[in-house]
């Protein structure tokens, strides 16, 4: 497969023909996890769109010869996230709050035939030149699949280093539980 010629635009709203494209790549890259993550990652057609249309939510758009071909979503607007806690990072880390400097990740998307290219490094290479420049925070949070499996956070860490001085740590975990009860105690 030739080098793709990747071109990356940022947009706060997409048009409705893209968010028609995109649709049925978030769905396939996000329905498995349905049953591999206990949180809730699918989001609905309405939310989805809502999302494409929030002008909070910075949109990554990878183009290979003006075909859109990869989607990354990033905002500042914490308030934006409905699954975070804006106040957690607020106190957390003031100084970046105080200049608008945390970024929080959203979702990479990157249509089926691209998968084995540089879409997905063209868009992070992009967001990472942002987070550098206003030496911001960088928040997202992975699922224990996408971890332990996929290895999506130790390979966004290995890119990150190459082009930047960073330190990663983990912010948090949450962790779901399952009690299964057989009947009463038989002592």
């Amino acid at each position: 497969m030739s080098e793709p010629n990747l071109d990356v635009t940022t947009v706060r709203r997409l048009p409705e023909d893209v968010i028609d494209i995109f649709w049925p790549i978030y769905r396939a890259s996000f329905e498995p996890l349905t049953v591999r993550a206990a949180a809730r990652h699918l989001l609905s057609r309405e939310e989805f769109e809502e999302d494409m249309r929030d002008e909070r939510i910075l949109k990554f758009l990878v183009q290979d010869g003006g075909r859109i071909v990869g989607m990354t979503t990033m905002t500042t607007d914490l308030d934006a996230v409905p699954w975070i806690s804006p106040e957690y990072y607020r106190h957390h880390y003031p100084e970046h709050a105080a200049r608008g400097a945390i970024y929080y990740f959203g979702y990479a998307l990157v249509g089926p035939d691209h998968r084995r290219n540089r879409v997905f490094v063209a868009m992070l290479d992009s967001m990472l030149a942002l987070l550098l420049e206003n030496r911001a925070i960088a928040a997202y949070d992975v699922s224990r699949y996408n971890d332990e499996t996929v290895k999506l956070a130790e390979r966004l860490f290995i890119r990150a280093r190459q082009t930047s001085e960073v330190t990663v740590d983990v912010a948090d975990v949450q962790t779901y539980y399952a009690a299964t009860f057989h009947g009463p105690r038989s002592d």
